[in-house]
């Protein structure tokens, strides 16, 4: 195990399991019970886990912080830089509630069989649109028309940038494999929620370098009005009219089954009491995007991106570096 295994640039490395395995190894030898790293002790504070993507993610939570505790309830929220790692913390007991984007959701649901709870979404999370952006020069009238073409994708984790689109075009029979891909992996971990692979995707189509990406139409909507696209900046671009990438659901609450009931309900009461009109609620709602209200969960949604990850393994991430019966410290003797 050298130095540069434990500061944070290997992703792959589960640090904690061979740590883990190399301890147990030791103290079984001198017959010493190891000690195990648990779940924290239960609080009555309701924890949620967000993913720290933009500098307002702060005075968004801290603003339903607030909310919660005007109510009386005790509530605070952990930032994560990965979608990854928040999924198990959740799963690990050290938060309650996680604020997870669809893969993230579909990964907790397949972590434990199906019997996570679903607590509820924004009004906009429902009917998640994305697109196929083509350069109007590039000669692109239909799906056929994508063969051997250049085409630029966001995050490669990104939902709407990457996942579910390419599987729309491979589902459609579109040849991908002789495509020339390009992806720009801006902000890996975090699902594409940053746009920034969006972004670099609609800058590099005007520039005339790829001939159709993968836009969602969020994006594609405010790079319009802000007039960062067309408007005479690069080649004029166009959604790809024929290609229907199945609408989807997007971000959502997971918990688990074993959460303190009484937690579950002042969740789900305090959260639906958000009211629009109210203009301390109003300021924060907005800010999350919200354009009326929290609504309930409605798992339809989801099935694309169940479909896409199928085939995905069930395992923790990161997976651990050995198996326990391959662990070059398995066996370790002391004299």
């Amino acid at each position: 195990l050298k130095p540069s295994d434990l500061d944070g640039s290997r992703p792959r490395l589960h640090t904690r399991a061979v740590l883990t395995s190399l301890s147990a190894g030791l103290v079984g030898a001198m017959g010493i019970t190891a000690c195990k790293l648990d779940a924290p002790p239960p609080s009555k504070a309701i924890m949620l886990g967000c993913i720290d993507y933009t500098d307002q993610i702060r005075t968004i939570w801290a603003g339903v912080k607030e909310h919660y505790n005007k109510a009386g309830c005790d509530f605070d929220f952990v930032l994560f830089t990965s979608y990854d790692r928040q999924v198990e913390a959740l799963l690990g007991g050290f938060i309650d509630i996680a604020w997870n984007g669809p893969m993230a959701h579909v990964r907790t649901q397949k972590r434990t069989n199906g019997s996570s709870l679903c607590l509820g979404m924004r009004d906009v999370d429902c009917g998640f649109v994305t697109h196929i952006v083509v350069r109007k020069g590039a000669g692109i009238s239909s799906l056929a028309d994508l063969e051997s073409k250049r085409l630029a994708a966001g995050t490669r984790d990104s939902p709407q940038a990457c996942v579910l689109p390419m599987q729309y075009l491979k589902s459609q029979g579109v040849p991908v494999q002789t495509m020339s891909v390009t992806f720009f992996d801006r902000d890996y971990g975090k699902h594409g929620d940053t746009a920034l692979g969006e972004i670099e995707v609609m800058n590099e189509l005007a520039k005339g370098k790829f001939d159709a990406g993968f836009v969602s139409d969020l994006m594609w909507q405010r790079g319009l009005s802000s007039g960062d696209v067309n408007s005479g900046k690069g080649e004029e671009l166009e959604v790809l009219e024929v290609a229907k990438v199945p609408p989807f659901s997007h971000c959502q609450f997971d918990a688990l089954p074993t959460i303190d009931p009484k937690k579950r309900q002042d969740f789900e009461e305090i959260l639906f009491k958000m009211d629009y009109a109210n203009e301390a609620d109003r300021r924060v709602m907005q800010l999350e995007g919200i354009k009326k209200e929290w609504v309930r969960f409605d798992d339809a949604g989801y099935q694309t991106m169940k479909d896409a990850l199928a085939a995905e393994p069930n395992v923790p991430f990161p997976p651990p570096l050995y198996r326990d019966e391959e662990h070059p410290f398995r066996e370790l003797a002391v004299n």
